[in-house]
């Protein structure tokens, strides 16, 4: 649950994020769901409680979508395309008061 509700999802999804391009910086190809999953357990406090449903196959299948529709990660059926998604910079990452102050001044119309 914790892994696609609202509340706690963003959190995770930031964590899975951030594993993804570590990876991928370091192996020079994205991790499989499997990886990426393994990974982030070890970062889950309750493990122990938890540890049947880290490494279910349903599990992982199921919050990849929640993660995909959401649009925090993107991937094909073909193994290791795993990639941050559209939205992943924009809803896990937002950018600071003064980027956003940066931006609304390119965008306001200009006066004559």
């Amino acid at each position: 649950m914790e892994l696609t509700s609202a509340k706690t999802a963003p959190s995770w999804a930031r964590r899975a994020v951030k594993i993804i391009h570590r990876y991928t910086r370091e192996h020079s190809e994205p991790p499989t769901f499997r990886e990426l999953f393994s990974e982030l357990a070890t970062q889950d406090p309750d493990y122990a409680d938890h540890e049947e449903a880290w490494s279910s196959r349903a599990v992982r299948n199921l919050v990849m979508v929640h993660w995909r529709r959401q649009g925090w990660v993107r991937y094909r059926t073909e193994t290791r395309t795993l990639r941050s998604g559209p939205n992943a910079n924009r809803d896990l990452f937002p950018a600071t008061r003064s980027a956003l102050r940066e931006g609304a001044r390119r965008e306001a119309p200009q006066e004559r």
